[in-house]
């Protein structure tokens, strides 16, 4: 066998090689990277169903998108979300927003992206120490991924925001229809949305999601709920579905598939673009992980008075159920309650406990989220019964399996 003899020659090229190869791969590779950010169009604003069967869920947006900006063309809640987006910074995608008005100019497999209004709220109460009346007004909306050739959902991220409005008298429809225009107009409700996109690397296609497929209200919870909220049992399960999903997306950076009780059709949810008017069918995945929610009811008690103020626990009681169909595996099927207090002005006789409830029943979801990250001794003591450490454990386990 013969062997070949390395000089001191032989030496200086392979380094130039190894310098060459270097320099290729470390320095030219990266750039290639960056300009290889994934190219989303944006659509623009619509909402998640065909609204006017349900006018009652975005009665106020219903009449913003009536009235058009004459600087951009668009309705003023468009218009805001576009002035948003064109100053966002985004990190992951390159977004096209130079033919929002022209779907036909889409390449195929093209990746689209809308801001999708599910359903909005008011809520008014008087405060009596303050001798004012606190609204709030809450927006709930989905981002939406789509790839645009076949209409399947891609990706989905909960979005939402709310806006307090104080009164001397109760605020009348027309004054509230005011002030939610005032807001659109001079604040900037779509500023995080920069934010919220640049948690999360938008693909093609994920191997694993995870979503919210089933909701139950017992009857006893809706004893403390308004009354309306029994006869639009689809709301009240959406608002929960959307709360709770937004809370685990946002501790997790991931995409959450949507819940839509009582507006999709065979997993297929209904997008209505208010610039065009057109209405597409998206299709959503059906998720690998699924989520239980059963809320059993609420419960109020007053656990402590003085001349000025009453001290009241509100608390929220849920059963959670994490599974996997597919393998029949279980991951998360414990019973857990929320307590939260709260100060109340005595002699107050106008109270809004359901908004109370719900206060409580996201900061029972905030902290769920949150303990499969890292475990609270305490709150796992005071949220159940049982020793559930080490299903926690096993969630962040699943979660990381979806990112």
């Amino acid at each position: 066998m013969g062997f070949c003899r390395i000089t001191r020659s032989h030496i200086g090229r392979i380094k130039k090689i190894l310098k060459i190869v270097y320099f290729t791969f470390f320095l030219i590779w990266p750039s290639q990277i960056i300009a290889n950010d994934t190219k989303i169009f944006y659509s623009g604003f619509s909402f998640s169903n065909t609204y006017e069967s349900n006018a009652s869920l975005v009665g106020y947006s219903l009449k913003l998108i009536k009235e058009i900006n004459k600087d951009t063309g668009l309705n003023i809640i468009s218009s805001t979300l576009l002035n948003s987006i064109k100053k966002s910074n985004f990190k992951e995608i390159d977004l096209d927003i130079e033919n929002l008005l022209d779907f036909d100019k889409y390449p195929d497999n093209a990746i689209v992206m809308s801001i999708a209004l599910q359903h909005e709220e008011f809520t008014q109460e008087y405060n009596h120490s303050s001798k004012t009346y606190m609204g709030f007004y809450d927006a709930y909306f989905q981002i939406l991924f789509y790839d645009f050739s076949n209409k399947n959902l891609i990706a989905s991220i909960p979005y939402d925001f709310e806006i307090q409005i104080l009164s001397n008298e109760r605020l009348k429809k027309n004054q509230i229809q005011s002030r939610i225009r005032d807001f659109y107009l001079n604040d900037k409700p779509f500023d995080l949305l920069e934010q919220k996109i640049n948690q999360f690397s938008i693909k093609q296609k994920y191997e694993r999601r995870i979503g919210v497929t089933n909701v139950n209200v017992q009857e006893k919870a809706f004893e403390e709920m308004p009354a309306h909220s029994k006869k639009n049992q689809n709301l009240v399960k959406n608002l929960i579905a959307q709360t709770f999903s937004k809370r685990l997306s946002m501790h997790h950076n991931i995409a959450i598939v949507p819940y839509m009780e009582g507006q999709s059709i065979g997993n297929v949810m209904k997008l209505r673009f208010v610039q065009t008017d057109e209405i597409y069918s998206i299709q959503l995945p059906n998720p690998d992980y699924h989520i239980h929610i059963n809320l059993k009811g609420f419960k109020k008690v007053l656990a402590k008075t003085s001349d000025v103020e009453e001290l009241f626990l509100y608390g929220s009681f849920l059963d959670f159920k994490i599974f996997q169909p597919d393998l029949n595996k279980i991951y998360f099927d414990k019973g857990l309650r929320g307590v939260t207090k709260i100060k109340i002005p005595k002699g107050q006789s106008e109270i809004n406990d359901w908004r109370k409830y719900y206060y409580n029943m996201e900061i029972l979801f905030d902290n769920f989220s949150k303990n499969i990250i890292k475990q609270d001794k305490k709150w796992l003591k005071e949220t159940t019964k049982d020793n559930i450490k080490k299903d926690m454990k096993n969630l962040k386990q699943l979660i990381d399996k979806v990112k």
